[in-house]
């Protein structure tokens, strides 16, 4: 169970969120996200780490020591915790030990398919849906397919409004878990494939690999892993949006401009978007473009001191005070850094326009 109060540590990232994005959301959830899994009171299970901590044999591996009583749980609680979905409701009359005993599956191996969601306990009960997806895992498993195949090709197909015991799979020569549609194998989305077709590496992977670079340094190299990771995955506005980033970072504004707006037409709502280029076109004198960047940004995340900041002190610029001064008082009620600046700029603007008003 998540609470307020609570530090939380995320293993692997949540799909469609940026940085800033979700530690504003944890913040008005009442957590706090942290770096230091030792110290956290929940863990949560990103579904993009399921390749790197989950066992052929299903056991999970973290690689950290857990603080005494930390809890761990799963993307979807997490998400719903934010408020980002709502949650699962369809409790049943299972038990997990009754669930693993009639799937042929171990305790440990239906408790990881829980916190990866694969399986949808409330509380602890299970439902009858979640006993049929477990057996189809069981029966994948008995074949061979090792647990982080079954998790990543379940949760593609709840993606895609199925399941996994919805479906007739088969691995393929070089490894990926495949559809069978009509004697043919298919992507898990139900896309013909090529006979020479074998990907050797998914988004998840990419992303993870161009974070890692991004935050070495080596821009050169999180450039390519995201490009890569953006064909991969051709629906997560995230990923063109750090691409934008690392192109900033590199002095190319102009394909900065360009994944920012990629990520838009993914995401038209990803508020962080929006606001780099906002601030890209600002730093390149196209300031009317930029304050309309930055008004998008605030049109969906009306609270967003950042954007908030930047267009008033633009507007300010322009000697539009009466417009500036509505947004700083935004910042001021925010928990904004920018909080105290923003009460000594609001101050300029009240002064600007009494001096206004005089010579009026």
């Amino acid at each position: 169970m998540i609470e307020a109060g609570q530090k939380v540590y995320l293993c692997g990232r949540l799909r469609g969120l940026t940085r800033r994005s979700l530690h504003a959301r944890s913040g008005t959830a009442g957590l706090t996200l942290t770096g230091r899994p030792n110290g956290a009171d929940t863990i949560v299970l990103g579904h993009s780490v399921a390749g790197r901590v989950v066992s052929d044999e299903g056991g999970i591996r973290l690689g950290f020591r857990l603080k005494p009583q930390a809890s761990v749980v799963s993307e979807a609680a997490f998400r719903a915790a934010l408020g980002l979905t709502a949650p699962h409701a369809a409790s049943g009359d299972y038990s997990q030990d009754q669930v693993a005993r009639h799937a042929g599956l171990e305790n440990e191996q239906a408790r990881t398919l829980s916190l990866f969601d694969v399986l949808h306990p409330v509380g602890s009960r299970f439902s009858y849906a979640d006993l049929i997806v477990a057996r189809a895992a069981g029966r994948l498993h008995a074949d061979g397919v090792g647990f982080p195949k079954i998790i990543a090709v379940a949760l593609a197909l709840e993606q895609q409004g199925t399941q996994l015991s919805n479906v007739r799979l088969a691995e393929a020569p070089w490894g990926e878990l495949l559809q069978v549609v009509e004697g043919r194998l298919a992507k898990i989305d139900g896309q013909l494939l090529l006979p020479l077709d074998g990907p050797d590496i998914d988004a998840d992977e990419a992303f993870a690999r161009a974070e890692e670079s991004e935050q070495a340094g080596d821009l050169a190299s999180a450039q390519r892993w995201y490009q890569l990771a953006a064909r991969l995955d051709p629906e997560d506005a995230v990923i063109p949006f750090n691409l934008g980033n690392v192109l900033d970072g590199l002095g190319r504004p102009r394909e900065a401009d360009f994944a920012y707006r990629q990520a838009i037409a993914r995401n038209p709502n990803l508020a962080d978007a929006w606001y780099n280029l906002g601030v890209l076109q600002e730093k390149i004198g196209r300031e009317e473009e930029s304050l309309a960047s930055y008004e998008r940004a605030l049109a969906i995340e009306p609270q967003f001191a950042d954007a908030l900041h930047n267009a008033a002190l633009l507007l300010m610029r322009q000697r539009d005070f009466a417009a500036a001064l509505p947004l700083l008082e935004r910042v001021k009620s925010t928990r904004s850094t920018d909080a105290a600046e923003a009460r000594r700029l609001a101050h300029l603007c009240r002064l600007e326009l009494r001096e206004r008003e005089k010579r009026a």
